[in-house]
């Protein structure tokens, strides 16, 4: 658990210090505010597998991480008070594919995104490798279905994942359960009610379903095993790339409305070749994928490589705001535009 210092500066501030908990791998810190940021706090954890959101000083000067409430399935708490908020965070899972298999997603087809309007949005990402390379379990949890969706309709239709694995995983901490998919798989590991382990190998990376290539189809499902319950699986994931961070967006207008913005641009900053480095991306484009809990996110993306960042967009006016993205942490951007 995490430790609230007395607050030093008179403003309900907090600094937090981790416990010996915090070092073990298990996922076991989860943020205790402290009594004068108006937040009791909350029980000691005792076990792992919880998401972590653990303030630190804004590294830019920009906002302060201020303190939050442990995770909400609610969505009423609020993350960041600041316009940027740096946080630990310990994931819950691991990545499905492992090295010397491809670990990272394809950029060109993120969650929310519809591959500038090719193909419809996006519920998951995608791990492309190549045909039998091996599908682990990203947590602990029991087989909730395995097998063809031929005669079952899982997503928008019967037939989508092809062979696919379901699993369900329950966190301490997080009242609603979560579930993992694994979609187009060659070869199935496990069956049905089978209790499976973090790293386990369930299946085969495979082609199959509405796959226009062999891939891993993931998912993350928050609360109900329901495709439209689904949430951006990069949140869920440790950052892979060496030297790498997330970073995570949410947008308001002033009546506290979840915006939809297209063309923001990504760049990063005091490199040679920052110009061939922009991303171009925009907000979850389905509006019922926007501003969710846990996240309460617009955007998220990971595996960025550590540095200064700018961030461009238009919404009345055109708006730029510069931050650090920090290898291992979550830089939080909550930004209210007029």
């Amino acid at each position: 658990m995490l430790t609230p210092n007395p607050s030093t500066t008179g403003r309900g501030e907090m600094t937090v210090t981790p416990s010996p908990s915090t070092t073990t791998g298990q996922g076991e810190i989860v943020l205790t505010p402290s009594t004068s940021s108006g937040h009791r706090p909350g029980p000691s954890p005792t076990g792992k597998g919880e998401l972590v959101f653990t303030p630190k000083p804004s590294p830019t000067g920009q906002g302060e991480a201020t303190p939050i409430s442990d995770p909400d399935p609610t969505g009423q708490g609020e993350i960041c008070a600041g316009k940027v908020c740096v946080l630990e965070a310990a994931f819950p899972f691991q990545r499905p594919i492992q090295p010397p298999g491809t670990d990272t997603v394809d950029p060109t087809y993120r969650y929310g995104s519809t591959q500038n309007g090719e193909r419809e949005v996006h519920h998951g990402v995608e791990f492309i490798n190549k045909a039998g390379v091996p599908v682990y379990a990203v947590a602990d949890g029991v087989v909730e279905f395995a097998g063809e969706d031929e005669q079952v309709s899982l997503a928008t239709k019967r037939g989508f994942y092809g062979k696919v694995i379901i699993l369900k995983h329950k966190l301490r901490r997080l009242e609603l359960p979560l579930y993992s998919i694994y979609g187009h798989v060659l070869k199935i590991l496990v069956q049905k009610g089978e209790t499976v382990r973090q790293g386990q190998q369930i299946g085969e990376v495979g082609l199959g379903g509405v796959a226009a290539g062999t891939h891993l189809h993931f998912e993350v499902r928050y609360g109900e095993n329901d495709y439209h319950a689904t949430r951006n699986p990069e949140l869920w994931l440790p950052p892979a790339l060496p030297h790498s961070g997330v970073l995570i967006g949410r947008l308001l207008n002033s009546q506290g409305e979840c915006l939809m913005l297209e063309n923001m641009v990504l760049e990063p900053m005091g490199i040679d070749d920052a110009v061939l480095k922009r991303r171009y991306f925009a907000t979850y484009e389905d509006p019922e994928m926007r501003c969710l809990p846990p996240w309460q996110e617009s955007f998220g993306i990971n595996d960025l490589p550590a540095g200064q960042y700018r961030l461009s967009f238009i919404y009345t006016k055109p708006e730029n705001l510069e931050f650090k993205v920090i290898a291992g942490k979550v830089t939080y951007l909550n930004l209210r535009l007029p």
